[in-house]
């Protein structure tokens, strides 16, 4: 029996399997296929924390998520996909099938749109910004040094760099 059979046996025996922990299934099988190390992760997300992800331990935040699917050359839609169809049980392909059918429905009835307000994305992305611009600053003044401030925010320490006063080091 392989490794992927076997798994999938014990998945189906226990349907109870945590959203982290399967996530952090797909991404470490996503690594591994790809052929990179926890190390080459590391511009995104700290060895120890990437390990932690992978292990179920953590909740990844979105933002890193769509940095770390960059890294491993995979769409997070398609991770989201492959951990939806664990979740249920089904093949890769009968939950895209599901997933087309519901998507289908959706635009259909008008429950979705194919073009997001014209300001919507930038301002989530202005939000979230200035979210990290504060607690980059806040954690400046607690005298935190930009690594720690980096390993605590889920971001790359260069991201930390740009929000970092200026002329303080």
């Amino acid at each position: 029996m392989s490794r992927q059979s076997c798994f999938d046996a014990q998945f189906l025996g226990s349907n109870k399997m945590r959203f982290e922990a399967v996530l952090g299934q797909v991404l470490r099988d996503v690594r591994l296929q790809a052929g990179l190390a926890l190390t080459d992760c590391v511009a995104v997300l700290s060895v120890a924390n990437l390990s932690q992800v992978e292990n179920g331990l953590t909740v990844i935040k979105i933002e890193t998520l769509v940095g770390l699917c960059e890294v491993l050359g995979v769409a997070p839609s398609d991770v989201f996909l492959i951990v939806e169809a664990r979740l249920s049980g089904l093949s890769v392909e009968k939950q895209i099938a599901v997933s087309s059918a519901r998507l289908g429905t959706l635009l259909a009835n008008g429950s979705l749109s194919l073009v997001a307000p014209v300001g919507a994305v930038r301002t989530i992305a202005r939000q979230r910004k200035d979210s990290v611009r504060a607690e980059v600053m806040r954690m400046q003044r607690e005298g935190l040094h930009k690594q720690e401030v980096a390993r605590r925010l889920g971001v790359t320490v260069r991201t930390v760099q740009r929000h970092w006063p200026e002329g303080e080091e």
